[in-house]
């Protein structure tokens, strides 16, 4: 008997929304409780008929060529889950400790997924993996069985590393494989920046972005790579005067060929040289000027001893993670000085060119910054 029901039909019959509608909490969690009770037992037995029907060519019963083809039509999966389904079906039956622990109900499905790695074991580390594997969490038999590969792995086998960037609507996805070591160094230096930028309002998963892009405009700065042809590795944006001059709209286009909004232009240009581009009408280069700063090296020190961290206020993201901002737009005639330049970190910077900045400063120019709503039908001058 389950929690007072004697047949699994009886048990379903149960859960119907008028039955769970008149129960109160105790019997209702008494029924979740039978249901989480019985669940394991129905998938230890689900997975071993499964590894039957793989194993003795019952699937041919229906006509099916195979048993992925099969159980893709009469479960309605797809077929990558049914690969997944049947793999795992058959390793849950190679190991028979941890066949009785699922249908004992003392394993999940997830943790019989993770033990069914480990089939190479021998029946004294099974035993022992199975019995750990109760009072852990599914990420904690992971690992565990994870250090059992590791010790027991016969070649130095790792992943071949991978990086590829696909570009979406929304901008640009990143995938990458790295193996054991190199995704610890690109872990702990993505989430030694993140935590250094601050952004404590930001969710994690967004503040670790943001912590990449930190560490590789890092390296950028600080590193002696070679040139190229542009000179030192740069972010080219190539941008139309009137789209760089105007306070909303526009766009640009990056080297790698993606366009981003002009307002992102603008914001990039606030600390970056500047090239000129001549075109004629269909957009032939024909004169390229000399690369000019907008903001000299000795001015860029003198903003960052003055002002050591983001100057927005509440912020205090260290230099690394910064830009200079010019309080007065540099394209729209306002003055390269240093007592108009200020320290913004990305996020911040980013904010001042989609809302109204209040520039409160002193004398010395060591005031901070407080962003205000932008009021409907008024754009940005910041910049």
């Amino acid at each position: 008997m389950i929690g007072g029901t004697t047949t699994l039909e009886e048990l379903i019959s149960s859960c119907t929304e008028s039955r769970v509608a008149e129960l109160d909490d105790a019997e209702l969690a008494a029924l979740a409780g039978a249901l989480l009770e019985v669940w394991p037992r129905l998938e230890a037995a689900r997975l071993r008929v499964l590894a039957a029907v793989g194993e003795r060519e019952a699937y041919r019963e229906d006509g099916a060529r195979d048993a992925v083809s099969w159980l893709a039509w009469r479960g309605g999966e797809r077929r990558s889950v049914a690969r997944q389904e049947l793999e795992l079906a058959a390793a849950v039956v190679a190991m028979p400790v941890v066949e009785t622990g699922l249908a004992a109900g003392v394993l999940s499905k997830a943790k019989a997924a993770e033990l069914g790695r480990a089939a190479g074991a021998d029946a004294i580390e099974q035993s022992a993996l199975v019995a750990a594997a109760m009072g852990q969490t599914v990420e904690e038999v992971a690992r565990a069985v994870d250090r059992w590969e590791l010790e027991h792995r016969t070649t130095a086998e790792e992943p071949p590393m991978s990086l590829r960037f696909t570009p979406t609507a929304a901008g640009t996805r990143v995938d990458a494989t790295l193996d054991t070591e190199g995704a610890e160094w690109v872990q702990v230096a993505v989430d030694a920046a993140a935590d250094q930028l601050g952004l404590r309002e930001l969710p994690w998963a967004e503040r670790r972005a943001k912590g990449l892009v930190a560490v590789c405009r890092h390296f950028l700065d600080h590193a002696d790579v070679p040139t190229r042809r542009h000179g030192r590795p740069t972010v080219v944006v190539t941008v139309e005067l009137d789209a760089l001059a105007a306070r909303t709209g526009g766009s640009a286009r990056l080297d790698s060929g993606a366009y981003l909004r002009g307002d992102a232009a603008r914001r990039l240009a606030c600390d970056a040289g500047v090239v000129r581009l001549l075109t004629d009408p269909d957009s032939m280069p024909l004169d390229v000027g000399r690369l000019t700063r907008s903001i000299a090296p000795a001015q860029a020190r003198a903003v960052i001893h003055r002002d050591q961290h983001c100057r927005y206020e509440g912020c205090h993201s260290p230099p690394w993670a910064c830009e200079i901002h010019h309080l007065d737009h540099w394209s729209r005639g306002g003055r390269t000085d240093v007592e108009r330049l200020g320290l913004l970190c990305w996020h911040h910077h980013h904010l001042t060119h989609l809302q109204e900045a209040t520039h409160e400063l002193d004398d010395v120019g060591e005031g901070r910054l407080r962003l205000q709503p932008r009021r409907r039908g008024q754009h940005s001058d910041a910049a």
